[in-house]
């Protein structure tokens, strides 16, 4: 892998890390609208793959603070 690829992916993860502490802070006041809203602020720029890891963890972690 080149250092350019290398450098994108590294400001990918870094993305992807911003849009997840974002919606973490609007967890509980947003619906489903500005959900949808946040993946098309970040998919550009975090990927898709990423995104839907950080809702998938976040979805483990709740269902784990609700049994």
């Amino acid at each position: 892998m080149d250092e350019h690829t290398k450098g994108q992916l590294e400001q990918m993860d870094e993305d992807a890390l911003e849009a997840r502490e974002e919606l973490e802070r609007q967890l509980e006041g947003w619906q489903a609208r500005d959900v949808i809203l946040w993946w098309k602020r970040w998919y550009m720029r975090a990927g898709h793959k990423r995104l839907g890891r950080v809702l998938v963890d976040i979805s483990r972690k709740l269902g784990a603070d609700q049994s």
